[in-house]
């Protein structure tokens, strides 16, 4: 990938992380036998249908870390959890669980921030197959709830929407007789709910500058509404 498309990616709001191959990483063959698997959560530690993955160094070793949620089995005495996997030294080697919360039916989404500036890392999450938008507050990751009555916010997304330097959110339900959201960022971790859409429903939702104006405007794959739509922004 030329550095023009890895600026232009980065400018869309892509997050880029140092050894991917938006960073421009090592060039290895595209043949399959070169690509060696390794499982650093065997199925006993993660039951339960995962869903989406989050990326960030939890404990600020230096080294990312990863996220999942997982949206649980129906069951509400044993499915769902949120929970972050520690890298070792050596990629390789087994890597250490450590639970958020559960049970958390409808787990689905977990992505990292810095939400309130206190330069430790957050994982701001949702239940996209039940209730809630809530976060985590590092170093100890105690649960601080958002919007608990938010029904099955299925799709999230985190930058700075209105441009006033700390970090928001996006989020859309899964149903097309739902909502899609952003919420507002105080600063400090306190968020303020903004309704862009109703009747919409979604399975991926992006921030990305669609009309090159400098501010960044909401993508959504409506799956369940059966379209495609981008919501301008318009903040000033």
């Amino acid at each position: 990938m030329s550095k023009a498309d890895r600026e232009f990616r980065s400018q869309q709001g892509y997050r880029i992380y140092p050894g991917s191959h938006l960073a421009g990483g090592s060039d290895r063959s595209h043949d399959a036998k070169n690509w060696v698997r390794h499982v650093f959560a065997p199925p006993g530690e993660a039951p339960d249908n995962s869903h989406y993955a989050g990326f960030g160094d939890a404990n600020g070793d230096g080294r990312p870390d990863i996220a999942y949620g997982a949206k649980g089995n129906g069951d509400p005495l044993s499915g769902g959890w949120f929970a972050w996997w520690e890298q070792p030294e050596d990629a390789k080697a087994p890597w250490r669980k450590h639970l958020l919360s559960a049970p958390e039916i409808g787990a689905s989404n977990i992505m990292p921030a810095d939400l309130n500036g206190d330069d430790h890392l957050d994982w701001f999450a949702t239940r996209g197959h039940a209730y809630g938008v809530l976060w985590f507050r590092g170093p100890d990751f105690e649960m601080i709830k958002i919007d608990p009555d938010f029904k099955n916010p299925h799709s999230l997304d985190l930058a700075d929407i209105d441009g006033d330097g700390d970090i928001d959110a996006i989020t859309c339900s899964k149903d097309p007789d739902g909502h899609a959201a952003w919420f507002e960022n105080s600063g400090s971790g306190t968020f303020t709910r903004h309704d862009i859409a109703t009747n919409q429903g979604s399975y991926d939702t992006r921030l990305c500058d669609m009309d090159k104006d400098g501010d960044l405007d909401v993508l959504i794959a409506g799956h369940t509404s059966r379209n495609v739509v981008w919501f301008e922004n318009p903040i000033q």
